[in-house]
């Protein structure tokens, strides 16, 4: 039995065609006007016909019984939606072509078999990576209300230059099993601007390590469980973001949340000479397609003391003595955060998060008489709102935000920086905190290639318990790209 692919076509059309025929016809050598050209046209549409790579249909082109069978097995995946009288054509054709059908679900199940035997012999190891190269004004977050700059550039940077890359490495070893890994090198202080207005150039504070080595367990009824160096996210970033804890963790995938429980040792994130432990949960809820609620906890106790530099003052900020003091404070953490991710509408998202730290600080003093209040601030909070739809690998997209925080001196990590935040969030843990605002912009030079510009005016959260009024200004330039 021999029919041209064009009597096939309308053949195929009639007995499916539910609905009045209004497709577009892709194929070049079919005109508009043509006697088979809407029955062409919607069988292209439902994929039941693809023509040629060229854009021709060749519909003049004979065609044998399977060839046959494989429009009519197509044409049979649209039974349920066909109109009643053309069920029984439908049905038809298949009684026709049963033969060649059969014989077709026996090829495709060996060829399911081939794959399958040759997946189980293939690596599934993947790897990828990202670098960025910025310029950074302040990274510290150094006041600049008093004092000389020779002074303040005995703790800090003005500007200066960093590299970072990271690669990242991924397998599947067994069913169920999986492997995560990601080294990271990264090069700070390059061509360094001090503010006593220094110049240096080198390659100095080099740091290669292990950023994340974890391998998960993904169990039945949406348990996954997680060992090794494990990358962490918590909230919406005010505690905790995209930064490893070496320990384990467990977490539970329901049908709209997902809740996290974990323990570890978070040096690793904040570069501690001594172990910082630290229990942690993360509860995330979709209350609408838009909308994200999340709760989360951070508790870690360590025998680090994190040094925060101060300027000395006398008669409440009206002497000044141009020295630096340390304080040391305990970094202990009993965080608590409450935070929302929403999208406003198409391009308008907006991102909120208050925390509260509720750990009994240990403070001293290293060098004294400096009249300064030792007041403590655990609360903090931090809002973004961006305008834009920026899609990593589209070329020419972009957004705008800006953002604002409020920050006390005890409320998040200013001095590991595990957080999500483009600023430290003060001077040091148990510092000055910060207050104030700042602007950025993301712009996609090319898929994969980001330029992203951003600026910051920052204050003490408390003026009256600090040395100094306002922080220098924070920003940075920087161009991302991954592979």
């Amino acid at each position: 039995m021999k029919k041209s692919v064009l009597v096939a076509a309308v053949l195929t059309a009639t007995a499916i065609s539910g609905s009045a025929m209004a497709a577009v016809n892709p194929f070049k050598d079919l005109p508009e006007g043509h006697w088979a050209y809407d029955a062409v046209a919607m069988l292209a549409e439902d994929g039941v016909l693809d023509g040629y790579g060229d854009g021709t249909f060749q519909g003049g082109k004979t065609m044998n019984r399977y060839e046959m069978a494989e429009i009519v097995a197509k044409a049979s995946e649209k039974y349920g939606t066909a109109a009643l009288k053309d069920k029984g054509v439908l049905k038809k054709l298949e009684r026709e072509f049963a033969a060649e059908l059969k014989d077709m679900d026996v090829r495709l199940t060996a060829v399911e078999s081939d794959v399958k035997e040759m997946k189980k012999g293939m690596s599934s190891f993947k790897w990828w990576g990202d670098a960025r190269i910025r310029h950074i004004r302040n990274k510290n977050s150094v006041g600049v209300s008093g004092g000389s700059e020779a002074a303040r550039s005995e703790i800090g940077t003005k500007s200066q230059n960093e590299m970072r890359i990271r690669l990242g490495l991924y397998g599947e070893p067994a069913e169920n099993l999986s492997v995560t890994g990601q080294l990271k090198a990264e090069n700070a202080n390059i061509a360094r601007s001090d503010y006593s207005h220094d110049h240096y150039a080198g390659k100095n504070d080099e740091k290669m390590s292990f950023n994340r080595l974890q391998l998960d367990w993904h169990a039945k009824n949406g348990y996954t469980l997680s060992a090794g160096r494990n990358e962490v996210k918590l909230g919406q970033g005010l505690i905790y973001w995209e930064n490893p804890i070496d320990g384990i963790m467990v977490r539970k995938d329901f049908k709209q949340a997902s809740l996290l429980l974990g323990a570890g040792d978070a040096a690793a994130a904040t570069w501690s000479d001594k172990a910082e432990h630290a229990v942690f949960a993360d509860l995330r809820v979709q209350v609408s397609p838009a909308v994200e609620v999340t709760a989360a906890y951070y508790n870690s106790h360590s025998d680090a003391d994190s040094s925060v530099n101060y300027v000395e003052t006398r008669d409440n900020g009206a002497t000044w003595e141009n020295k630096w003091s340390k304080k040391n404070v305990r970094r202990n953490f009993q965080q608590t955060a409450l935070g929302v991710n929403a999208q406003l509408a198409a391009k308008w998202n907006l991102i909120a998060e208050g925390v509260h730290n509720g750990a009994d600080i240990t403070r001293s003093q290293t060098i004294g008489n400096a009249d300064i209040a030792d007041r403590n601030h655990r609360n903090g909070f931090w809002t973004r709102l961006t305008y834009g739809k920026l899609i990593w690998d589209k070329a020419n997209t972009w957004n705008v935000y800006g953002e604002y925080f409020a920050l006390g001196n005890l409320a998040i990590d200013s001095s590991g920086w595990p957080h999500r935040l483009n600023i430290a969030g003060g001077n040091g843990y148990g510092g000055a905190g910060a207050r104030g605002v700042g602007l950025g912009v993301g712009y996609m030079l090319a898929p994969n290639t980001n330029f992203e510009l951003t600026y910051y005016r920052l204050k003490p959260y408390d003026t009256g318990a600090t040395a100094f009024d306002r922080y220098d200004d924070t920003g940075y330039a920087s161009l991302t790209y991954s592979f």
